[in-house]
C-alpha cells in the first residue's frame, strides 16, 4: 500500500501524511568568503539555467531536468570579456523523487587557473 501512495505522489503530487510531498534542490556556492545561493527550479527546457556571478570573477549554474532525473551544474571562471568553463557535473536523482531526509550532492572543489582559487560549491534536495 505504501507503494501505491508513494508512486501516486510522484504521478499526481497527491499528499499522505508521513510521505514528503514537496521537493526542493538549493545549491550554494563559495569563493574567498563570499557565498551566493541559487534555489533551483525545474525546468523543461535543455538549454534553460540558473546562474549566479560570484565577486565578478566565477559563474556558477544550475539546470534540473525533472523529465531526465537529472541535475546539472557547471562553473565558469572570467577570462578577459567572456567566461571559461571550468568544471561540468551531472548527478542523477535518486529513485525515490523526494527521500525522506533529503539528498546531499556532495561538496564540488575547483580550482581556477590563476593562483589555483577555490570554489567550493553543494548541492542539496530537500523535501518536506
Amino acid at each position: 500500500m505504501k507503494l501505491i501512495l508513494q508512486l501516486l505522489t510522484l504521478v499526481f503530487g497527491i499528499g499522505h501524511a508521513g510521505l514528503a510531498t514537496s521537493l526542493e534542490i538549493s545549491c550554494d556556492a563559495d569563493y574567498g568568503g563570499k557565498a551566493e545561493r541559487i534555489m533551483v527550479r525545474p525546468a523543461e527546457d535543455a538549454f534553460s539555467f540558473q546562474s549566479v556571478t560570484i565577486e565578478n570573477r566565477f559563474r556558477f549554474q544550475a539546470q534540473w531536468l525533472p523529465q531526465r532525473s537529472k541535475l546539472k551544474t557547471f562553473l565558469y571562471e572570467r577570462r578577459g570579456r567572456s567566461f571559461v568553463l571550468l568544471h561540468a557535473s551531472e548527478y542523477p536523482l535518486p529513485p525515490s523523487a523526494c527521500p525522506k531526509d533529503g539528498f546531499d550532492f556532495g561538496l564540488n572543489k575547483v580550482y581556477a587557473s590563476e593562483l589555483e582559487r577555490e570554489v567550493f560549491y553543494q548541492c542539496r534536495m530537500h523535501c518536506e
